[in-house]
């Protein structure tokens, strides 16, 4: 199931995809309410995005569906690992703030670094799990791996990811419109944004091909007007 509201030209194109996000933005919200199942949700939702970035047509319900009852076992225990890690983070944090000793500046800029890698691998890791399908401990390291080979489109990433969080913090009084907004369409967005890039990194040759089979396409529908 897509959302068609028009049937061909740029506009329409554009309007489609708007409407196709829209659709797997509420689908990822409702998967995610259980909390647990965030992971599942956000692998489910990469599978669709990352089918955009590929220059693909999937049928938005039904292949969000496959993709998060393919990956919900090892996506759940992925995120409960990374709520896990976090909170531990956090507690670091927070504890290395309160001590009054000399070498406290030093050991939160370590923490500082730490949590670095752990948000690098926590952008990666649920795309990484959907495309390609690995166990739980091969998913965390090849996370691991392409994100510090990723270089500034790590940060990229990272900074999408955590953008709603910056919106709050620096427009308060827009809570309630930020999160309405993320909740319909912004995690979709940022999920499709990030997948242009991801879908070269994870398959550089496969990226290549499907952009040159949409340019041939186009060219033949330009052609054929």
């Amino acid at each position: 199931m897509t959302m068609k509201v028009l049937q061909e030209g740029i506009l329409a194109d554009f309007l489609n995809r708007f409407m196709d996000l829209i659709l797997l933005n509420v689908l990822w919200f409702v998967c995610s309410l259980p909390v647990f199942t965030l992971g599942a949700s956000t692998c489910a939702m990469y599978e669709v995005t990352m089918r955009y970035a590929l220059h693909e047509n999937p049928a938005v319900v039904r292949t969000f569906f496959l993709a998060f009852r393919r990956c919900l076992k090892k996506a759940t225990v992925i995120f409960l690992i990374f709520v896990g890690a976090g909170l531990f983070l956090v507690l670091d944090l927070w504890c290395a703030f309160q001590w009054e000793v000399q070498m406290r500046f030093l050991i939160v800029v370590v923490i500082l670094a730490v949590c670095y890698f752990y948000l690098a691998v926590l952008s990666h890791v649920f795309p990484v799990l959907m495309y390609f399908d690995m166990g739980v401990r091969e998913s965390i390291r090849k996370a691991y791996f392409l994100s510090m080979s990723n270089g500034v489109f790590t940060v990229f990433i990272m900074v999408m990811n955590l953008l709603p969080f910056f919106l709050i913090f620096l427009f308060p009084y827009y809570f309630g419109q930020i999160l309405f907004f993320y909740f319909t369409m912004g995690a979709g967005g940022i999920a499709f944004l990030c997948s242009l890039h991801l879908v070269r990194l994870f398959d550089f040759k496969r990226a290549e091909e499907a952009d040159q089979l949409e340019e041939e396409q186009r060219r033949l529908r330009k052609a054929e007007k």
